[in-house]
């Protein structure tokens, strides 16, 4: 279950949920970003990739 709070961290929160189901797969959105955008927000699309067990599909918003 995916949860705000003083401990939040999204990556965190999406890997756990992916083990605790046995995800074989993570689609994650994502939208085009200034490069300041990508440096500040990019890291929880980038540390799901790198860190999850199973593939991981991005898929770009059509708007």
């Amino acid at each position: 279950m995916l949860t705000r709070g003083s401990e939040y961290d999204p990556a965190e929160q999406i890997l756990d949920a992916a083990a605790e189901v046995g995800a074989q797969l993570i689609v994650l959105g994502t939208r085009k970003r200034t490069p300041v955008g990508k440096f500040l927000l990019g890291s929880t699309i980038q540390r799901v990739i790198l860190e999850s067990v199973c593939p991981v599909l991005c898929v770009k918003a059509s708007h």
